[in-house]
């Protein structure tokens, strides 16, 4: 059987199994973004608000699969009085960092042309986000950026996961799939556009259970993680590097000397 291109958006084309965020994508991904994926306003606004408590003078943080920029934009605007800033995003293809570069305009501003499987270390980082973008990775690949980025996050720094997941049973599995028939459609995408969408997904996305996902982040060494946001088969989880034991063993030897000090004056 032949494989033939079809229309995913009014706009954008795809052949099954081939979904890739090429310059045809790219030039319309922020309209087609809020069309197929749910909640999408309210992640970026609950990302962007939870970033306060992470993103301070000389923080570092990094997106992942960084697209158009629109995170990174929003970032920006919320963090503008802040010193000496750094946001880097990792975005494989080049036509979307053109467009989030015209977003983007400030030196505190970089954008990496690479794969984020390439990127072999991370260091001294405050905040990484990754939306839904792991979901495109082999799982064995996952496990190689999850465990990286854990050992380039300061103490006390976060990792922000969104993806699409899959439900933990046949039963949900296939409820969750029906609604998000139904809010594609609700949302101006015809059935035969959702169609081909998700077959030029197919062996492209693969997404985990939201169980295996925390299982993921407690393998790379994350001890404390939560969902802040789900909906049906999408959800986000956010993680924090916790001090080890020796630090806050140190932290409370400096306070109970400060203290001491203090009591003797």
């Amino acid at each position: 059987m032949e494989n033939k291109e079809g229309q995913v958006d009014d706009l954008i084309t795809s052949i099954p199994g081939e979904w890739k965020f090429d310059e045809q994508v790219s030039q319309h991904f922020d309209t087609h973004v809020r069309k197929s994926v749910p909640l999408y306003e309210e992640v970026q606004k609950a990302v962007i608000e939870m970033s306060e408590w992470f993103i301070r003078d000389n923080s570092v943080v990094y997106d992942l699969g960084s697209s158009t920029g629109e995170t990174i934009s929003l970032l920006l605007q919320k963090h503008a009085r802040k010193r000496n800033v750094r946001l880097i995003g990792v975005e494989e293809s080049l036509p979307m960092i053109e467009i989030a570069r015209k977003k983007c305009d400030s030196e505190c501003v970089q954008f990496l042309q690479q794969n984020i499987e390439d990127i072999n270390e991370f260091i001294s980082v405050d905040l990484v986000l990754s939306l839904y973008t792991l979901q495109f990775l082999p799982l064995w690949k996952r496990k190689k950026v999850v465990q990286r980025i854990y050992n380039g996050l300061v103490e006390g720094g976060a990792f922000i996961l969104v993806e699409k997941i899959r439900a933990e049973n046949s039963l949900f599995e296939d409820i969750w799939n029906d609604l998000y028939w139904d809010f594609k459609q609700e949302n101006g995408l015809n059935e035969q556009q959702v169609i081909k969408k998700s077959q030029s997904l197919r062996g492209v996305l693969i997404p985990l259970s939201l169980t295996e996902n925390l299982k993921l982040l407690s393998d790379a060494g994350f001890q404390y993680a939560d969902t802040f946001i789900k909906w049906h088969n999408f959800a986000g989880v956010i993680a924090v590097k916790m001090p080890s034991k020796r630090t806050a063993e140190d932290r409370d030897d400096i306070m109970d000397t400060d203290r001491n000090n203090k009591a003797q004056q």
